[in-house]
């Protein structure tokens, strides 16, 4: 705190109360056996690993960060199509897979229930049996702004991950997650 941030007390002449910290940093609190300078943020915002979809879709954390699905609506069309990242979403990643399945639940004016579709994304040009990306034209997403799905499997390298959750737009990288 610099001295103009303090509180003067009048009764006091020449010195200056204010308040300090009494543990962690200027920058935010300290996690107990954690150094300072490798904690250096609140939890109440996006974290820096944050990425921004490059095609402006629902961009889909797989697994502790190893991978990103982002998934693109054509509205007009009601195509879908789902392009595989690295971890910093910076690279496309052939992937050993011919289709990419979802469940999609899509919500109606009426439905009290509304029920899971199955979802198939072919392969795009795909090359030695590997793609990154996939597609599909489904008519009951055409004109839809919002629903939720899970990607069924998708394997990474040596690693398989199922039952990956998300909705469109907003995707799951605003996820949570401990320090």
């Amino acid at each position: 705190f610099q001295a103009e941030d303090g509180i003067r007390d009048y009764k006091v002449t020449g010195v200056q109360t204010c308040a300090l910290p009494i543990s962690g940093t200027a920058k935010g609190p300290q996690s107990a056996g954690q150094p300072a300078e490798a904690h250096d943020h609140d939890h109440d915002h996006d974290h820096d690993h944050d990425h921004d979809a490059p095609h402006g879709g629902a961009l889909v954390v797989v697994g502790e960060e190893t991978a990103h699905v982002e998934f693109v609506l054509d509205q007009d069309s009601g195509e879908l199509t789902a392009y595989v990242y690295d971890a910093h979403v910076q690279e496309p990643v052939a992937i050993a897979q011919t289709e990419l399945k979802i469940a999609v639940t899509l919500e109606k004016e009426g439905d009290e229930l509304p029920e899971a579709q199955e979802v198939v994304l072919t392969a795009v040009e795909p090359k030695d049996g590997k793609a990154s990306q996939f597609a599909a034209r489904i008519e009951a997403l055409q004109g839809a702004k919002h629903f939720d799905a899970a990607l069924a499997t998708v394997k990474i390298g040596d690693q398989e991950f199922k039952g990956i959750t998300f909705s469109f737009p907003e995707g799951n990288e605003a996820h949570d997650h401990d320090h």
